[in-house]
């Protein structure tokens, strides 16, 4: 029995191949033109994986075209979250890297064409500084008040961001609004990045992000007009002496007790140094205000 089957198969052997070959090559033929293979493009988020510590990544193109082919029955059990477009950072450094765009597709899909094969990604380093805190003054106080002064919760302030940015800021600067207040009083103040000219940075944080501030407020104050009276100290060149000074502003606003201002006419500056100066000189100085004594600015000009 086993030499006839072997007899069977062996009879008529080339046709029975050819006939083989002729039924995969229609099954091929029926199978695509039943189920062809087509073309379709899918619109893909770009994201990024192994990105180092440390660092601020930063890339325009978010999203890219993938164009695809496969049976057309495939399509039908896939949907557009199916196919992934990513950025490997591991080997990126700080400054510029273009990064090759990897795909990722379903089981059955060929990758056509890529709208954008690299990526250029931008790698900044992420820093901290400690800066100082400035509190400015708005508003007034209240009739017959002035305030006397302020007393922040701390005098510096921790910020971090992308390095180009930390470099930008000179200080934080908090606002706080007298409000007519006429008592003593404490407020939360929100810390602002600002570089030397005043202007806002953006993209940085603070901590902390806002500090308390204490504002204490003297009651039952009059006001008076008083001149301002530099004084000197050490020896100009030999052969030299101090001829005048002028002093900006000439007068200024005091405000204290009434018992105290009536025994002031002038307020005088802290010693300016005169040694070794042959030639006009300008300095910034401050003002020596007795003990209850307030100004809008105690720094003049001499």
């Amino acid at each position: 029995m086993l030499n006839s089957l072997k007899n069977l198969f062996r009879r008529n052997l080339p046709a029975k191949i050819l006939a083989l070959i002729g039924a995969i090559i229609l099954w091929g033929f029926v199978m695509n033109e039943q189920n062809p293979s087509v073309n379709s493009t899918f619109t893909v988020p770009v994201y990024t994986i192994n990105e180092p510590e440390g660092y601020h990544v930063h890339y325009d193109v978010h999203e890219i075209s993938l164009r695809v082919r496969a049976p057309r029955a495939s399509f039908t059990s896939v949907n557009a979250t199916d196919f992934k477009a990513y950025l490997d950072l591991t080997e990126a450094v700080e400054g510029s890297n273009v990064i090759k765009v990897r795909t990722v597709v379903p089981q059955g899909f060929e990758v056509i064409e890529v709208s954008d094969t690299t990526i250029e990604v931008i790698m900044e380093a992420v820093i901290e500084k400690q800066v100082p805190v400035d509190i400015q003054i708005t508003g007034n106080t209240g009739a017959g008040s002035a305030l006397e002064g302020i007393t922040a919760s701390v005098e510096s302030a921790k910020i971090k961001g992308k390095k180009g940015n930390v470099a930008k800021v000179a200080g934080l600067v908090g606002y706080l609004p007298l409000a007519g207040n006429t008592d003593d009083f404490s407020s939360k103040v929100k810390l602002i990045p600002v570089d030397t000219g005043g202007e806002i940075v953006g993209d940085i944080d603070v901590t902390p992000a806002e500090v308390s501030v204490t504002a204490k407020i003297m009651n039952g104050v009059e006001k008076k007009i008083v001149a301002i009276k530099p004084a000197f100290s050490g020896s100009p060149v030999a052969g030299f002496k101090v001829g005048g000074a002028v002093v900006q502003p000439e007068r200024l606003e005091i405000i204290g007790k009434a018992d105290i201002l009536g025994n002031i006419n002038e307020i005088s500056t802290e010693p300016i140094s005169v040694d070794g100066l042959q030639d006009n000189a300008t300095r910034e100085v401050d003002l020596v205000l007795p003990d209850g004594i307030i100004v809008p600015n105690k720094r003049v000009s001499v």
